[in-house]
């Protein structure tokens, strides 16, 4: 990994944390070695994804914990906007930030506590990005998961998103149908799995089992495709408040149809204890690869 001290950083937004660096000309292979060595919550310093900053232009590229990559993360664009404004990468309460799928708008509302407004753009139903099977309309579409139906809807919003309205009654284990959702073969790269539960017009909650992650804290992004989803169905108004185990994200439709996602981020610590453990891992590797 070379000679100098790797710096990272921890934040969070609404739980859902992740771990920001500065890219100093990474190859894919290291961040993807980095993000599952780092990421772990065991040996590791534990985080759900791993963000690696450019600062000129200003852009994100994400990892997840498992160093498979993620297009977008609604929480870790909040936590890299911080992240930026701590570093003096960026001035001023307005800027954008590029992101794997197209140039984000950013708006900072206050510094202290940190709060900032995404535009998310808009959701979709259909488009290539989401490799389904056949190409094929996910609208209310039943899904036979163990001994249930299940009523999917799936969208596109940033990245894949499939949504499954839930009521507070139900007893069954979201971190089990959301692996069985996020494995079925109607996906063929996989897709992150939103239950939600409509408390009023005004207020839902929200719980995800993320691609790449599992179960999390939090999904900015899902928030979103929930909202439009919940929103299109008739459920809830174009101005929602979504409430997550550790915090909650306030999701806008615009008359365009745009998602306005607004929330907050959090510091947590740096760290400098990553080179040895980068190099422990790259000699298990290489010595499992011998033993091969």
């Amino acid at each position: 990994m070379g000679d100098n001290m790797l710096t990272v950083s921890k934040y969070h937004g609404c739980g859902n944390d992740f771990l920001l660096t500065e890219d100093v000309c990474y190859s894919e292979a290291q961040k993807k070695h980095m993000s599952t060595v780092l990421c772990d919550r065991h040996t590791g310093i534990g985080a759900d994804g791993m963000i690696f900053v450019q600062s000129d232009p200003l852009t994100m590229e994400i990892y997840n914990s498992d160093g498979s990559f993620a297009p977008m993360c609604g929480n870790g664009i909040r936590c890299f906007a911080k992240y930026a404004l701590d570093r003096q990468l960026v001035y001023g309460n307005d800027f954008k930030v590029q992101t794997a799928v197209g140039t984000k708008q950013l708006h900072v509302h206050c510094l202290e506590p940190f709060y900032v407004s995404v535009n998310m753009g808009k959701a979709c139903f259909q488009c290539e990005q989401m490799q389904i099977r056949n190409h094929q309309l996910i609208k209310d579409y039943p899904l036979q998961i163990q001994d249930r139906t299940l009523l999917i809807t799936s969208v596109f919003m940033t990245t894949l998103h499939t949504v499954i309205f839930v009521d507070k009654n139900d007893c069954y284990s979201f971190a089990e149908i959301g692996a069985a959702v996020h494995e079925h073969p109607l996906f063929s790269a996989k897709t992150n799995v939103d239950f939600v539960e409509i408390t009023d017009k005004s207020n839902i909650r929200v719980t995800t089992y993320e691609r790449g992650v599992g179960m999390t804290l939090a999904c900015g992004s899902g928030c979103c495709a929930a909202v439009w989803v919940a929103w299109l169905a008739n459920k809830v108004e174009r101005d929602v408040c979504v409430h997550l185990k550790k915090g909650t994200l306030r999701i806008q439709i615009t008359e365009d149809e745009q998602l306005i996602m607004s929330g907050g981020a959090d510091k947590i610590t740096d760290a400098q204890p990553a080179k040895a453990l980068l190099d422990q891992s790259c000699r298990e590797s290489k010595a499992h690869k011998l033993k091969r």
